[in-house]
């Protein structure tokens, strides 16, 4: 059996909530290792692929990949659509200047193999002033401590050129996207728009949403961190609500 339903979005939008909400339906069948981000060279957690189709046995309507490394690394959405040419994708944004910040607290959280952090850099505002940098390196894509666009503070938030790949390739019915705010806000409305997406009784996704992993908005950037960000998000959220058709809401 192969895949037909992924998750999509950045790190910390909520991606991991989504996950654990679908595992609870019987109709749907979610891969036991939550990113084997097969499709992603560099980053592969499974790269056997008698292994990772198998983590897709079932005969249930739907089977998930939720490795959110699909959305920003370039490569995957044509891989998907040659091989995937029916799938269904679920997406799930953030406030980006939230997410960035709430990223580069992950990667500092997260620990290296050599038992410090996967970010060294001990400042946020320091982080977004090397990005360009890094950005431009090969060395740094080459040696960093993690998957490279996890350390894109900013640019993995750009996400209207990462969903216009996707729509690029698939026609926009077969995507389904919310914000982190609506899922908590309002997660009765998203559970039935998204049995309805899925031709699916949304009632097996039971009463409660389970946030995993979702760390809370901050809103009080040092000026020059926020002026950075705002140059380069401008117009961003705009355009996202472009090409989904819809305004998100866009205040977590």
């Amino acid at each position: 059996m192969t895949p037909n339903l992924f998750i999509l979005g950045a790190g910390k939008c909520g991606t991991t909530s989504l996950y654990h909400l679908l595992e609870r339906h019987p109709d749907i069948k979610v891969s036991e290792i939550k990113e084997p981000s097969f499709f992603c060279s560099h980053f592969q957690v499974v790269s056997n692929p008698v292994t990772y189709f198998g983590l897709f046995a079932s005969d249930r309507k739907y089977r998930v990949d939720a490795s959110h490394v699909y959305f920003s690394n370039p490569e995957t959405a044509p891989l998907l659509a040659n091989l995937f040419p029916d799938a269904k994708f679920l997406l799930i944004l953030r406030q980006p200047q939230a997410r960035a910040h709430s990223l580069y607290q992950h990667m500092r959280r997260a620990p290296h193999a050599d038992g410090r952090s996967q970010e060294l850099v001990e400042s946020f505002h320091e982080a977004l002033e090397l990005e360009a940098e890094r950005f431009a390196s090969r060395d740094f894509h080459a040696t960093c401590r993690q998957y490279f666009w996890n350390f894109m503070y900013m640019r993995s938030s750009l996400y209207d050129g990462q969903l216009k790949r996707y729509l690029d390739l698939y026609p926009r019915e077969r995507f389904l996207v919310m914000s982190l705010a609506e899922l908590q806000q309002n997660p009765r409305r998203i559970l039935g728009s998204i049995g309805d997406f899925l031709e699916i009784d949304s009632a097996g996704f039971g009463d409660d949403i389970p946030f995993v992993n979702v760390a809370p908005a901050y809103d009080r950037f040092a000026p020059e961190s926020a002026a950075l960000m705002d140059s380069l998000f401008e117009g961003l959220t705009d355009r996202v609500d472009r090409l989904v058709g819809r305004p998100l809401d866009w205040s977590i």
